[in-house]
Protein backbone atom coordinates (compact mmCIF):
# COMPACT_ATOMS: atom_id res chain seq x y z
CA UNK A 1 0.00 0.00 0.00
CA UNK A 2 1.06 3.56 -0.63
CA UNK A 3 2.25 5.90 2.27
CA UNK A 4 0.12 8.06 3.25
CA UNK A 5 0.96 11.71 3.54
CA UNK A 6 -1.87 13.14 4.95
CA UNK A 7 -5.52 12.20 6.56
CA UNK A 8 -8.60 14.19 6.44
CA UNK A 9 -12.20 13.96 6.59
CA UNK A 10 -14.72 16.10 3.88
CA UNK A 11 -17.32 17.57 6.17
CA UNK A 12 -18.90 19.74 3.47
CA UNK A 13 -18.53 21.50 0.16
CA UNK A 14 -20.08 24.55 -2.02
CA UNK A 15 -19.95 26.42 -5.17
CA UNK A 16 -20.62 29.75 -5.70
CA UNK A 17 -21.11 31.62 -9.30
CA UNK A 18 -21.89 34.95 -10.36
CA UNK A 19 -25.22 35.51 -12.13
CA UNK A 20 -25.00 36.65 -15.06
CA UNK A 21 -24.27 33.60 -17.50
CA UNK A 22 -22.13 34.82 -21.05
CA UNK A 23 -22.52 32.25 -23.66
CA UNK A 24 -20.62 31.96 -26.90
CA UNK A 25 -23.92 33.78 -29.04
CA UNK A 26 -23.36 37.14 -27.34
CA UNK A 27 -19.54 36.94 -26.55
CA UNK A 28 -18.87 36.71 -30.49
CA UNK A 29 -21.47 39.37 -31.09
CA UNK A 30 -19.36 41.73 -28.78
CA UNK A 31 -16.18 40.36 -30.29
CA UNK A 32 -16.90 40.60 -34.04
CA UNK A 33 -15.97 37.00 -34.71
CA UNK A 34 -18.16 33.77 -35.62
CA UNK A 35 -19.35 31.99 -32.07
CA UNK A 36 -18.83 28.54 -33.64
CA UNK A 37 -15.02 29.16 -33.45
CA UNK A 38 -15.15 29.83 -29.51
CA UNK A 39 -16.63 26.42 -28.80
CA UNK A 40 -13.64 24.68 -31.40
CA UNK A 41 -10.89 26.74 -29.78
CA UNK A 42 -11.55 26.23 -26.49
CA UNK A 43 -14.45 23.50 -25.46
CA UNK A 44 -16.30 26.53 -23.97
CA UNK A 45 -20.09 26.78 -24.22
CA UNK A 46 -21.29 29.30 -21.75
CA UNK A 47 -19.12 31.11 -18.83
CA UNK A 48 -20.27 32.92 -15.70
CA UNK A 49 -18.78 36.60 -15.22
CA UNK A 50 -18.90 38.57 -11.99
CA UNK A 51 -21.26 41.77 -11.25
CA UNK A 52 -20.43 45.01 -10.20
CA UNK A 53 -20.98 44.37 -7.13
CA UNK A 54 -19.29 40.97 -6.77
CA UNK A 55 -16.30 40.44 -4.90
CA UNK A 56 -13.42 37.58 -4.17
CA UNK A 57 -15.29 38.02 -0.28
CA UNK A 58 -18.94 38.05 -1.63
CA UNK A 59 -18.78 34.77 -4.38
CA UNK A 60 -16.23 32.62 -1.62
CA UNK A 61 -18.45 33.96 1.45
CA UNK A 62 -21.82 32.31 -0.69
CA UNK A 63 -19.76 28.79 -1.68
CA UNK A 64 -18.70 28.70 2.21
CA UNK A 65 -21.90 28.91 3.88
CA UNK A 66 -23.13 26.32 1.21
CA UNK A 67 -20.13 23.99 2.73
CA UNK A 68 -21.08 24.71 6.68
CA UNK A 69 -24.99 24.30 5.82
CA UNK A 70 -24.19 21.10 4.15
CA UNK A 71 -21.97 19.78 6.79
CA UNK A 72 -24.21 21.15 9.88
CA UNK A 73 -21.21 22.77 11.64
CA UNK A 74 -21.75 26.38 12.56
CA UNK A 75 -18.89 29.14 11.81
CA UNK A 76 -17.75 29.39 15.32
CA UNK A 77 -16.41 26.25 15.34
CA UNK A 78 -14.02 26.87 12.19
CA UNK A 79 -10.49 27.29 13.37
CA UNK A 80 -9.20 28.33 10.14
CA UNK A 81 -10.48 30.11 6.68
CA UNK A 82 -7.71 29.74 3.82
CA UNK A 83 -8.85 31.72 0.64
CA UNK A 84 -7.44 30.71 -2.10
CA UNK A 85 -7.14 34.04 -4.81
CA UNK A 86 -5.37 35.89 -7.32
CA UNK A 87 -8.08 38.70 -7.27
CA UNK A 88 -8.31 39.83 -3.76
CA UNK A 89 -10.57 42.63 -2.67
CA UNK A 90 -7.76 44.69 -2.38
CA UNK A 91 -4.31 44.80 -2.98
CA UNK A 92 -2.64 44.92 -0.04
CA UNK A 93 -4.36 43.29 2.67
CA UNK A 94 -5.97 39.82 2.59
CA UNK A 95 -9.52 39.09 1.77
CA UNK A 96 -9.24 35.73 3.73
CA UNK A 97 -10.54 38.02 6.83
CA UNK A 98 -13.37 39.27 5.52
CA UNK A 99 -14.58 36.31 3.99
CA UNK A 100 -14.36 35.17 7.21
CA UNK A 101 -16.55 37.79 9.17
CA UNK A 102 -18.94 37.46 6.53
CA UNK A 103 -19.41 34.44 7.34
CA UNK A 104 -19.66 34.57 11.18
CA UNK A 105 -16.21 32.76 12.02
CA UNK A 106 -14.95 35.26 13.68
CA UNK A 107 -12.96 32.65 16.10
CA UNK A 108 -11.31 31.63 13.10
CA UNK A 109 -7.94 32.88 11.47
CA UNK A 110 -7.78 33.87 8.27
CA UNK A 111 -5.07 34.47 5.28
CA UNK A 112 -5.09 34.54 1.68
CA UNK A 113 -2.57 31.85 -0.90
CA UNK A 114 -1.96 33.01 -4.43
CA UNK A 115 -0.98 30.27 -6.64
CA UNK A 116 -3.29 31.17 -9.43
CA UNK A 117 -5.07 28.61 -11.48
CA UNK A 118 -2.77 26.25 -9.37
CA UNK A 119 -4.47 27.41 -5.96
CA UNK A 120 -6.86 25.51 -5.27
CA UNK A 121 -4.88 22.22 -5.05
CA UNK A 122 -2.02 23.85 -3.22
CA UNK A 123 -4.80 25.03 -1.08
CA UNK A 124 -6.17 21.81 -0.72
CA UNK A 125 -2.75 20.30 0.11
CA UNK A 126 -2.38 23.16 2.67
CA UNK A 127 -4.65 22.91 4.81
CA UNK A 128 -4.99 18.99 5.26
CA UNK A 129 -0.75 19.11 5.97
CA UNK A 130 -2.49 21.81 8.57
CA UNK A 131 -4.96 19.56 9.85
CA UNK A 132 -2.23 16.73 10.48
CA UNK A 133 -0.27 19.35 12.39
CA UNK A 134 -2.40 18.70 15.39
CA UNK A 135 -2.81 22.42 15.28
CA UNK A 136 -6.06 22.57 13.31
CA UNK A 137 -9.29 20.61 14.17
CA UNK A 138 -11.42 22.31 10.90
CA UNK A 139 -10.45 23.97 7.90
CA UNK A 140 -12.45 26.00 5.57
CA UNK A 141 -10.79 25.83 2.18
CA UNK A 142 -11.89 28.12 0.30
CA UNK A 143 -11.18 29.60 -3.51
CA UNK A 144 -13.14 32.40 -5.32
CA UNK A 145 -11.85 34.18 -8.51
CA UNK A 146 -13.22 36.86 -10.53
CA UNK A 147 -10.89 37.26 -13.86
CA UNK A 148 -13.23 38.43 -15.88
CA UNK A 149 -12.98 41.70 -14.12
CA UNK A 150 -9.39 42.07 -14.86
CA UNK A 151 -9.98 41.28 -19.07
CA UNK A 152 -9.76 43.93 -21.89
CA UNK A 153 -13.32 44.05 -23.66
CA UNK A 154 -11.76 43.75 -27.07
CA UNK A 155 -9.42 40.82 -26.48
CA UNK A 156 -10.41 37.07 -27.64
CA UNK A 157 -7.34 35.35 -26.00
CA UNK A 158 -8.47 36.16 -22.81
CA UNK A 159 -12.29 37.04 -23.16
CA UNK A 160 -13.04 33.34 -24.86
CA UNK A 161 -11.34 31.42 -21.94
CA UNK A 162 -12.27 32.96 -18.32
CA UNK A 163 -14.75 32.48 -16.31
CA UNK A 164 -15.74 33.51 -12.37
CA UNK A 165 -16.56 31.20 -9.64
CA UNK A 166 -15.36 30.41 -5.87
CA UNK A 167 -15.53 27.19 -4.30
CA UNK A 168 -15.03 25.81 -0.36
CA UNK A 169 -14.49 22.53 1.11
CA UNK A 170 -14.49 21.61 4.73
CA UNK A 171 -12.19 19.55 6.21
CA UNK A 172 -12.07 18.38 9.54
CA UNK A 173 -8.76 16.56 10.64
CA UNK A 174 -10.67 14.33 14.34
CA UNK A 175 -11.97 11.05 13.80
CA UNK A 176 -15.17 10.42 12.40
CA UNK A 177 -16.88 7.46 13.62
CA UNK A 178 -17.86 4.56 11.11
CA UNK A 179 -16.40 7.25 8.40
CA UNK A 180 -13.36 6.31 6.09
CA UNK A 181 -10.88 9.33 5.76
CA UNK A 182 -9.41 11.08 2.99
CA UNK A 183 -5.51 10.25 2.16
CA UNK A 184 -3.16 12.25 0.51
CA UNK A 185 -1.08 9.80 -1.50
CA UNK A 186 1.62 11.85 -2.69
CA UNK A 187 1.84 15.60 -3.71
CA UNK A 188 4.07 17.46 -6.17
CA UNK A 189 4.16 21.59 -5.66
CA UNK A 190 6.50 23.36 -8.74
CA UNK A 191 7.39 26.92 -9.97
CA UNK A 192 9.43 28.69 -12.97
CA UNK A 193 9.81 32.41 -12.40
CA UNK A 194 10.71 32.29 -15.64
CA UNK A 195 7.72 32.17 -17.25
CA UNK A 196 6.48 34.76 -14.83
CA UNK A 197 5.00 37.12 -17.73
CA UNK A 198 3.72 34.60 -19.94
CA UNK A 199 0.36 35.90 -17.60
CA UNK A 200 0.24 38.63 -15.51
CA UNK A 201 -1.68 41.89 -14.64
CA UNK A 202 0.77 44.73 -15.27
CA UNK A 203 -0.06 48.02 -13.17
CA UNK A 204 -1.40 47.47 -9.63
CA UNK A 205 1.55 45.91 -7.69
CA UNK A 206 4.57 46.80 -6.13
CA UNK A 207 6.72 46.92 -9.66
CA UNK A 208 4.45 48.99 -11.07
CA UNK A 209 1.85 50.56 -8.34
CA UNK A 210 -0.45 52.45 -10.63
CA UNK A 211 -4.47 51.35 -10.57
CA UNK A 212 -7.16 51.43 -13.00
CA UNK A 213 -9.27 53.53 -10.51
CA UNK A 214 -12.51 51.75 -11.94
CA UNK A 215 -11.84 52.58 -15.21
CA UNK A 216 -12.25 49.46 -18.06
CA UNK A 217 -9.74 47.19 -18.39
CA UNK A 218 -7.09 48.12 -21.12
CA UNK A 219 -3.69 48.85 -21.70
CA UNK A 220 -1.49 48.03 -18.84
CA UNK A 221 -5.04 47.82 -16.65
CA UNK A 222 -5.73 44.43 -18.22
CA UNK A 223 -4.64 41.22 -18.41
CA UNK A 224 -1.72 39.83 -21.07
CA UNK A 225 -1.44 36.21 -22.04
CA UNK A 226 0.69 34.63 -23.96
CA UNK A 227 -1.96 31.78 -24.78
CA UNK A 228 0.74 29.72 -27.15
CA UNK A 229 3.55 29.30 -24.73
CA UNK A 230 0.98 28.78 -21.96
CA UNK A 231 -0.66 25.62 -23.79
CA UNK A 232 2.61 23.92 -24.63
CA UNK A 233 3.53 24.40 -20.76
CA UNK A 234 0.21 23.08 -19.35
CA UNK A 235 0.07 19.86 -21.42
CA UNK A 236 3.98 19.22 -20.47
CA UNK A 237 3.89 20.08 -16.93
CA UNK A 238 0.35 18.28 -16.94
CA UNK A 239 0.98 14.54 -17.88
CA UNK A 240 4.84 15.18 -15.81
CA UNK A 241 2.84 16.06 -12.45
CA UNK A 242 0.51 12.83 -13.01
CA UNK A 243 3.51 10.67 -13.45
CA UNK A 244 5.80 11.96 -11.27
CA UNK A 245 2.22 11.58 -8.48
CA UNK A 246 1.71 7.71 -9.74
CA UNK A 247 5.69 7.38 -9.19
CA UNK A 248 5.66 8.41 -5.87
CA UNK A 249 2.54 7.21 -4.73
CA UNK A 250 3.58 3.68 -5.77
CA UNK A 251 0.68 3.33 -8.24
CA UNK A 252 0.18 2.89 -11.67
CA UNK A 253 -1.98 5.17 -14.40
CA UNK A 254 -4.66 2.31 -14.91
CA UNK A 255 -4.63 2.48 -10.86
CA UNK A 256 -6.66 6.26 -11.24
CA UNK A 257 -10.17 6.45 -10.87
CA UNK A 258 -10.80 9.50 -11.55
CA UNK A 259 -8.45 12.78 -13.25
CA UNK A 260 -9.67 15.78 -11.97
CA UNK A 261 -7.26 18.35 -14.64
CA UNK A 262 -7.08 22.32 -14.12
CA UNK A 263 -9.96 23.50 -16.96
CA UNK A 264 -7.53 25.71 -19.11
CA UNK A 265 -8.70 24.55 -22.12
CA UNK A 266 -10.80 21.66 -23.92
CA UNK A 267 -7.66 20.90 -25.97
CA UNK A 268 -5.41 20.90 -23.21
CA UNK A 269 -7.28 18.07 -21.80
CA UNK A 270 -7.30 16.31 -25.04
CA UNK A 271 -4.37 16.68 -25.76
CA UNK A 272 -2.95 15.21 -21.70
CA UNK A 273 -5.97 12.04 -22.50
CA UNK A 274 -3.81 10.92 -25.48
CA UNK A 275 -0.44 11.58 -24.02
CA UNK A 276 -0.72 9.31 -20.82
CA UNK A 277 -3.23 6.90 -22.17
CA UNK A 278 -6.29 7.40 -19.24
CA UNK A 279 -9.85 6.65 -21.07
CA UNK A 280 -11.57 9.98 -21.40
CA UNK A 281 -14.34 8.34 -19.36
CA UNK A 282 -12.06 8.77 -16.40
CA UNK A 283 -11.52 12.52 -16.68
CA UNK A 284 -13.66 14.99 -14.99
CA UNK A 285 -14.32 18.06 -17.76
CA UNK A 286 -16.74 20.56 -17.01
CA UNK A 287 -15.21 23.32 -18.92
CA UNK A 288 -18.24 23.81 -21.27
CA UNK A 289 -20.28 25.25 -18.41
CA UNK A 290 -17.87 26.99 -16.51
CA UNK A 291 -14.88 28.18 -18.66
CA UNK A 292 -11.65 28.67 -16.95
CA UNK A 293 -12.19 29.70 -13.48
CA UNK A 294 -8.90 29.58 -12.04
CA UNK A 295 -7.85 28.25 -8.60
CA UNK A 296 -11.67 27.62 -8.18
CA UNK A 297 -11.48 24.88 -11.58
CA UNK A 298 -10.40 21.87 -9.95
CA UNK A 299 -12.27 22.13 -6.82
CA UNK A 300 -15.48 23.13 -8.51
CA UNK A 301 -15.06 19.86 -10.93
CA UNK A 302 -14.14 17.74 -7.25
CA UNK A 303 -17.37 18.90 -5.84
CA UNK A 304 -19.56 18.24 -8.61
CA UNK A 305 -18.36 14.63 -8.88
CA UNK A 306 -18.80 13.90 -5.54
CA UNK A 307 -22.24 15.05 -5.42
CA UNK A 308 -22.70 13.46 -8.47
CA UNK A 309 -22.53 9.92 -6.72
CA UNK A 310 -20.22 8.53 -8.91
CA UNK A 311 -17.16 8.91 -6.82
CA UNK A 312 -16.80 5.42 -4.28
CA UNK A 313 -14.75 5.53 -0.81
CA UNK A 314 -11.60 4.09 -1.86
CA UNK A 315 -11.24 5.29 -5.41
CA UNK A 316 -7.92 7.12 -6.43
CA UNK A 317 -8.43 10.82 -7.55
CA UNK A 318 -5.25 12.70 -8.87
CA UNK A 319 -5.89 16.48 -9.02
CA UNK A 320 -3.62 18.32 -11.67
CA UNK A 321 -3.03 22.03 -11.70
CA UNK A 322 -1.37 24.89 -13.82
CA UNK A 323 -0.81 28.47 -14.05
CA UNK A 324 0.27 31.69 -13.69
CA UNK A 325 3.49 32.71 -11.88
CA UNK A 326 4.76 29.57 -13.33
CA UNK A 327 3.17 27.40 -10.87
CA UNK A 328 2.16 23.59 -10.85
CA UNK A 329 0.80 21.46 -8.09
CA UNK A 330 -1.28 18.09 -8.41
CA UNK A 331 -2.57 15.43 -5.52
CA UNK A 332 -3.00 11.69 -5.80
CA UNK A 333 -5.69 10.99 -3.28
CA UNK A 334 -7.58 8.20 -1.96
CA UNK A 335 -11.29 8.90 -1.63
CA UNK A 336 -12.88 9.04 1.84
CA UNK A 337 -16.14 8.81 2.45
CA UNK A 338 -18.54 11.47 0.64
CA UNK A 339 -21.22 13.30 2.36
CA UNK A 340 -24.08 14.21 -0.58
CA UNK A 341 -26.14 16.27 0.80
CA UNK A 342 -28.88 18.52 -0.81
CA UNK A 343 -27.89 22.04 -1.76
CA UNK A 344 -24.20 20.94 -1.66
CA UNK A 345 -23.47 22.47 -5.12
Amino acid sequence: MPRRLARFHVRGYGTAFPDKVLGNEDLARSLGIDPSTIESKTGIVERRVAGRNDTASSLGALAAMRALDSSGVSASEIDLVLLSTYTPDHLLCPTGPELAHRIGADRAGAFDLNAACSGGVTALLTGATMLGSGAFERILVVTSDLTTKYLAPDDPKTRLIFGDGASALLLDGGAQQGSAPWEILSAVVGADGSGADLFQFPSGGSASPTAANGQRASGPHAVRMNGRVIFRFGVEKGEAVIDELCEKADIARNDIAWVIPHQANLRIISALVERTGIEPERWVVNIQRYGNTASSSVPIALTELAASGRLSTGDIVVLVAFGAGLTWSGLALRAGDVPRPPGAV
